[in-house]
């Protein structure tokens, strides 16, 4: 059984691996060569097969509608008066069996007006006698790209509409199971907030009891985060992402991230430090900006060094009409060439199988649309080696312009 990587499972691996299936498929080059005058009919088929074409002959319509009938051609190409059907007759039959056929006529000087018609009822092109074998190769050749090239659209537009359908099914399933799973997590959640006051009272201090229910509680939280991040990134695909209007108190929600990540930030070593400008109040969606915060600082924690430092700030803006929040670490930094996507859905810098860190990729876009459903911004500042700065600017009031 083949294993896709991340990238080969997506969306746009799986439409760029088809076209490239579509493009590589072998052009048609099959001819079918309709004229009354023989020497006619196997200059064109001696000429057409030195350049790789597969020709038959026809000395009329009837003949030439009997070969049609058995088999498929890319091209044809008649000329526009022969005994019996004429080459427009002759056009609207073929059309009728593939629409898809290059329909080219060949003409005289004092027909050119009926070969004007016969483009209007769907030929490819005319050549007019005396015309060049070169001219002739030249136009069957432009009329067979440009038939492949429609195919090749017509395909996509199925391929496309294909995984508009999967990529809908997805979010439906996502959305479906994230918000099954949120019931039972808030009841487990509820009973381990009333089991650990006992255990912590009944275990000994370097008891092993201690430790798995902290483990217990830091893989809940883990898990709270992640379905709380596909709930917003499924209601951001749906284009239905509610933001709630209350006073938020921007520093409790960021202590409350803090607190939520303790043990995060103490397994990691990594001191945290809180530089607030007050209580700044502004209008949003408590849930919702707390979601931001702790997507924010997990990261800054995660892709920090051992023993590094996280350094978040909140600054009023009067001048903008809101606040900024910034968000510091002394970890890996983001690659130069990385930057530009880090907010794009389930993304990481390092999105191979051998990354060093865990993650679902949901973190930073999930924040971007939060952040911007407030009327905010979200920018990163980082080099390699050197840490990263994540900026917010959110308004006071929800939809307020920057005053930048």
């Amino acid at each position: 059984m083949t294993t896709l990587t991340p990238e080969e499972s997506g969306s746009t691996f799986v439409l760029e691996k088809e076209l490239r299936e579509i493009r590589e498929k072998p052009d048609e080059k099959r001819v079918l060569l309709v004229d009354d005058e023989e020497d006619i009919l196997f200059a064109l088929s001696e000429f057409l097969a030195s350049k790789g074409y597969a020709t038959e002959m026809a000395r009329d319509s009837r003949q030439a509608l009997s070969l049609i009938h058995e088999r498929t051609f890319s091209a044809v190409v008649s000329d526009l008066r022969m005994p019996g059907m004429s080459g427009v007759g002759l056009l609207e039959e073929v059309l009728d069996v593939d629409p898809d056929t290059v329909f080219i006529i060949m003409t005289g000087y004092a027909t050119v007006q009926s070969a004007v018609e016969a483009l209007r009822k769907g030929a490819y092109d005319y050549i007019v006698k005396p015309f060049s074998l070169h001219d002739l190769e030249k136009t069957v050749r432009l009329g067979l790209e440009k038939r492949k090239l429609a195919r090749e659209n017509i395909e996509l537009s199925h391929l496309m509409k294909k995984l508009i359908e999967i990529d809908q099914i997805k979010t439906n399933v996502i959305s479906t199971i994230s918000h099954e799973f949120r019931t039972p997590l808030t009841s487990l959640k509820g009973y381990l907030s009333i089991l650990m006051p006992s255990v912590e009272q009944l275990a000994s201090a370097d008891g092993p009891e201690r430790k798995w229910m902290k483990g217990m509680k830091v893989n809940l939280d883990r898990l709270e985060t992640l379905i709380l991040n596909l709930l917003v990134m499924t209601e951001v695909r749906a284009g239905d992402l509610l933001i709630s209007e209350e006073e938020v108190v921007v520093s409790e929600v960021i202590t409350g991230a803090i607190d939520a990540l303790d043990p995060v930030i103490k397994s990691k070593g990594v001191e945290v430090v809180f530089d607030g400008d007050g209580e700044p109040r502004i209008e949003g969606d408590v849930e919702k900006l707390g979601v931001v915060m702790r997507n924010l600082i997990e990261n800054a924690v995660k892709f920090n060094l051992d023993s590094g430092s996280v350094t978040i700030g909140v600054r009023q803006s009067p001048e903008r009409g809101g606040i900024t929040v910034s968000i510091t670490d002394t970890g890996i930094g983001i690659p130069r060439e990385k930057i530009a996507n880090i907010f794009d859905t389930f993304t990481q810098a390092d999105m191979s199988h051998t990354r060093r860190f865990a993650g679902a990729g949901l973190g930073l876009p999930v924040a971007k649309a939060i952040v911007e459903a407030h009327g905010g911004s979200i920018g990163v500042d980082s080099r390699p080696g050197k840490g990263s700065t994540f900026s917010i600017w959110l308004p006071v009031r929800k939809g307020a312009k920057s005053g930048h």
